[in-house]
Order: structure tokens, then C-alpha cells, then sequence
């Protein structure tokens, strides 16, 4: 119900009408979800149910996070210390903008190259252009997975990352090998190789560690147990990759 009611707005309002008024759309549409079973850690809001949606993944219908989202944020919240740091957010969901804004790092910059997400900036992450260790922190979240090549992309994101700051990366992960084929260019092979069209490649997590390795980062595997208050499953995988 829920993707079927974002559709129709989408089919009947212009996209500046729906910006403009997304957070009110929210309010209406997430009040049928109201509750106290479970709890978005992004905004706060008790709901009776996440919204389930096509592929899976528990919604927030208040803020919009996905269970990544939150799990984002709580590493960002609770894991770290971002006050006072100088952060680069590729992609930035709506509610972590606001709430990575609000918790007081020195610079939080925000860069979106297809322009899909409110942002700062339109980098091209295979040529940032942003000085040699310029940020403490850089968060690349599903991302390198549509980066043809994503080897210059690493090679950029240290670069730019100073000697000891933190990088934190996710893509969608399979098991066993990394699997690419160059050969498969049209949105249809893409989405029937790796399962969503605009993908060049679906990672292993071994597969992406051994890249992100070689570009120079010292790389740590985190898998996160399940949270039933916040939606998300267990066996996520996060890495931190530190600069050098």
C-alpha cells in the first residue's frame, strides 16, 4: 500500500511539488503505522510495523531510512565521535543530512553525482575535487557498486581521506567471488547479472576488502548482530577503512 501510494503522487505531482512537501507527506502517510513495537532510531517515531517493501528492506515511513540507514546512524551516533570532524557523505539520505548537520562536526559537505539526493556538491568520485586529506571521515554507501571504475574511486577516496581518518563503506554483497562483466552494457543484462539495472558489478565482501586493500586503506570488517526495536536483520557487513 504504502509504494503503491508513493507511485500515484508520483504520477500526479511534479517532483519540486513533492520536495517541497515531503516531510508533510510523511506525517500523513506514517500515521496508519503509528505504534510502539518498534522504533525508527533516525527520527524517533514509534510505529506498529515498518513498511515492508518489494525487496525486503523495512522502511520507515516517518523519515524514509532503510534499516542500513539506521544502522548508519548509529555508528555514526554511538560508534564515533563526529563532532568537530570534517565529513564527506556521498549520497546522504534525507534524515542523515539533517541529523550529521545537527550533531556538530566542523564540515559536513554532501555530494550526489546523479543528483537522486539533495546535496552540496556533484563530484565525480573517480576525480574529487577536494584537496589531499581534506576530511576525518567519509562515508561511501552503495555507491562503488555503480562505479565502472571503481579502483580510480578508492584511489580517490584515500586520497582525500587524512593519514588515520575513517572511511566506511557498504555496497550489496553475494557470496563467494566478485562478479563483473564489462560486456553486459544495457540496464536489462544489468539488472538480470546483478540484480538492479544501473549496477556494473555485485561485490563479495572478500573481493571488495582485497580492492579497497590495494588502493592503500587498512581495512576492518564489521558484521552487526540483528535489532528487533529497529528494524534491521542481522549479518550486515561494514567496512572501515582507515587512511594511511
Amino acid at each position: 500500500m504504502y509504494e503503491q501510494l508513493k507511485s500515484l503522487a508520483k504520477s500526479i505531482l511534479p517532483a519540486s511539488i513533492l520536495r517541497a512537501n515531503e516531510d508533510r507527506l510523511r506525517y500523513l502517510a506514517s500515521l496508519r503505522y503509528r505504534g510502539s513495537t518498534y522504533q525508527c532510531n533516525c527520527c524517533g517515531t514509534g510505529l506498529s510495523q515498518f513498511v515492508k517493501l518489494e525487496r525486503g528492506d523495512l522502511l520507515c515511513p516517518r523519515c524514509g531510512s532503510l534499516p542500513r540507514t539506521r544502522r548508519l546512524w548509529q555508528i555514526l551516533s554511538e560508534e564515533l565521535d563526529i563532532r568537530g570532524q570534517r565529513i564527506l557523505h556521498f549520497s546522504p539520505p534525507a534524515i542523515l543530512n539533517k541529523l550529521v548537520r545537527e550533531a556538530g562536526p566542523a564540515a559536513y559537505l554532501t555530494t550526489d553525482y546523479e543528483g537522486e539526493f539533495s546535496a552540496d556538491r556533484r563530484y565525480d568520485i573517480t576525480a574529487i575535487d577536494e584537496p589531499d586529506g581534506q576530511f576525518d571521515i567519509v562515508v561511501c554507501y552503495h555507491v562503488l557498486e555503480h562505479i565502472p571504475d571503481d579502483r580510480a574511486a578508492m584511489a580517490e577516496l584515500r586520497r582525500i581521506l587524512k593519514p588515520g581518518g575513517l572511511c566506511l563503506i557498504q555496497t550489496p554483497f553475494r557470496e563467494g567471488e566478485t562478479y563483473e562483466d564489462p560486456s553486459l552494457t544495457t540496464p536489462a543484462q544489468r539488472l538480470q547479472a546483478y540484480g538492479q539495472a544501473d549496477h556494473v558489478r555485485e561485490y563479495s565482501v572478500k573481493g571488495l576488502r582485497q580492492r579497497l586493500s590495494e588502493a592503500g586503506f587498512r581495512v576492518a570488517e564489521i558484521t552487526y548482530p540483528p535489532n528487533h526495536l529497529h528494524g534491521w536483520r542481522g549479518g550486515e557487513v561494514v567496512l572501515f577503512c582507515e587512511g594511511r
